[in-house]
């Protein structure tokens, strides 16, 4: 075993030359050193946890920490007693593996040894992904920092999921990446949910790294945003490593756009001078005969009011260029449903440029872009702009900012309502400038938003930091009839302390004594058990209901009888 330890000691003085050359210390983190200024406001004993090896980063004290690099690889000759315990444990790893656990501390999810440092060296040696320790957080005062405004979003995280090997480099991940793993907000992460993401997040950092990524500047999570947004989580996880390496490769300038945030401009003003669009794409020079140009629609024209601008921009489009454009439409397109299929359809019949006009369609334009380079696509929506698909939108706050000013003028009261369906790109800047315009004639009146295709605030634009804007929602009626258990187990916690545990057993027996119906539906890309009432559960509710208000007139005129 004197071998592996003579191999690790030449990577640990590669790492410490490495460390000098950059001006660093060439030794391990000491976390005592690194909190003697800080504002620790609270120690949380996270019991036995799999430390994610990568993030384990330094020492609690100083004690010997020059013994090893920075990447936690000896420095000792190989002619020391220390060099003979590693060795050891390097051997009984092998022959039974290390099963203590460590004793560190976590600080700013980065993790800092207190009992183990030998045994994280053997190994980090042998590349281990975990490592697992009886871990003690030490959490700081909140402050303005990036860095410390990213934590406490990761701590809201943590406490859901369990989760804490992924990080992200820009505020609004970790709500991001609950959204598309199929969480609502709040909802909580099973084992197996855990254990899937930890899988499928593994197999992707791999991927992320063998493309180059660890020279972007960006973690694999804030790559793993971008591919999500693409393919749908339930499909990631059933993913090779493979196929996964060829879907990013194919997004890889996506992922690359995070690093420079301004290499795609977004124009609010068009320039002076400058190029028609259509020029500016340089697509006539590569191409003498017709250009084909394709619009594709959610709705309809006779239907939507929508639509029919959006025709009007492509009747200005052929005459302007009347010999050398085809342009064809295709409508009623559902974004969820065959939105992809379409796209695909069109780009195989050699589109040259595709313009989707519904926002919901921005993701399907992304996955299908990918796949066909040669093809230019543009969206309709305020989405941040991407190299493979362009945005384009109008100024509707315009327009709604003057519509409020109007609710104001002809309002009887001090509250106007405002009837918005999705919380699309476009669509809360509309609501906001709506809002601003009532109060420039009603500074006192509240505007009274109604989501008609939201049924609950989980969504992520529910205005509730607003004092103007009060918000209600309908049933989604995308949305199959009836409820789901996490649902239900939020709107009872609101009158009672309830566990989904305890719920689960009741809504089995009443679903045994038939007065519930269950059924499981796809929603979101992955599985979900929805219970709806029965003739016989509403008949045994209305008993239930009357019996209560008995029980409660006899509670109430007990404890009015006991205060005469």
């Amino acid at each position: 075993m004197m071998e592996d330890y003579r191999s690790a000691l030449r990577a640990g003085q590669r790492a410490y030359r490495a460390s000098v050359a950059r001006g660093q210390s060439p030794y391990l983190a000491v976390l005592d050193e690194i909190i003697a200024d800080a504002d620790i406001v609270a120690q949380e004993p996270l019991g036995l946890v799999d430390i994610p090896a990568e993030s384990i980063v330094g020492t609690k004290t100083a004690g010997r920490h020059t013994a090893f690099a920075s990447n936690f690889m000896p420095l000792l000759e190989d002619d020391t007693e220390f060099a003979v315990k590693w060795s050891n444990l390097c051997e009984a790893h092998l022959e039974e593996g290390i099963h203590t656990p460590i004793i560190a501390f976590e600080y700013m999810n980065r993790f800092y040894v207190q009992e183990g440092n030998k045994r994280v060296s053997v190994l980090k040696y042998y590349e281990a992904v975990k490592i697992p320790g009886t871990v003690t957080r030490l959490i700081p005062a909140r402050n303005d920092t990036l860095e410390n405004k990213l934590y406490y979003e990761f701590l809201d995280f943590y406490k859901l999921s369990r989760i804490n090997n992924v990080s992200f480099s820009r505020l609004g991940g970790y709500a991001k990446l609950q959204t598309l793993a199929c969480k609502a907000t709040g909802e909580a992460w099973t084992e197996d949910d855990r254990l899937n993401f930890s899988a499928l997040y593994t197999m992707f950092s791999q991927q992320f790294y063998a493309l180059g990524g660890g020279s972007l500047g960006l973690t694999p999570g804030d790559a793993l945003l971008v591919y999500l947004s693409v393919y749908r989580y339930a499909d990631a996880c059933q993913s090779t490593p493979t196929k996964v390496r060829e879907n990013l490769a194919r997004l890889w300038d996506e992922v690359k756009i995070l690093a420079e945030p301004h290499a795609v401009e977004l124009l609010l003003e068009p320039k002076r001078g400058a190029e028609p669009l259509l020029s500016k794409l340089n697509i006539f020079s590569s191409r003498p005969s017709e250009l084909r140009v394709v619009f594709l629609h959610e709705h309809n024209a006779q239907t939507s009011a929508w639509v029919r601008g959006q025709d009007k921009g492509r009747a200005a489009l052929v005459k302007a260029f009347p010999d050398k454009l085809f342009v064809s439409c295709r409508e009623n397109i559902n974004p969820e449903v065959d939105a992809e299929q379409v796209l695909e359809e069109v780009a195989h019949d050699h589109a040259d440029i595709v313009f989707t006009t519904s926002a919901r369609m921005h993701t399907a334009c992304l996955k299908v872009a990918a796949q066909h380079p040669k093809t230019r696509f543009l969206n309709c929506s305020l989405n941040a702009p991407h190299p493979l698909v362009r945005t384009y939108y109008p100024r509707t706050y315009e327009v709604t900012y003057l519509l409020g000013m109007l609710a104001g003028i002809v309002s009887r009261s001090d509250r106007v309502g405002y009837v918005a369906a999705n919380p699309v790109y476009g669509v809360p800047a509309a609501i906001n400038a709506f809002a601003q315009g009532v109060r420039a004639v009603r500074p006192e009146s509240r505007v009274v938003l109604r989501w008609a295709c939201l049924s609950d605030e989980s969504h992520p634009q529910d205005f509730s930091d607003r004092k103007d804007i009060e918000v209600f929602y309908s049933q989604d009626f995308r949305e199959p009839e009836g409820t789901y258990g996490y649902k239900i187990t939020q709107e009872v916690r609101q009158a009672i302390d309830l566990s989904e545990s305890t719920l689960y057993p009741v809504l089995r027996r009443l679903q045994k004594d038939g007065c519930l119906e269950v059924y499981d539906m796809e929603f979101g890309g992955r599985n979900r058990r929805y219970y709806r009432i029965t003739e016989q559960g509403s008949a045994q509710l209305s008993l239930y209901e009357a019996e209560w208000i008995r029980y409660s007139e006899k509670i109430t005129a007990l404890f009015e009888g006991g205060q005469n």
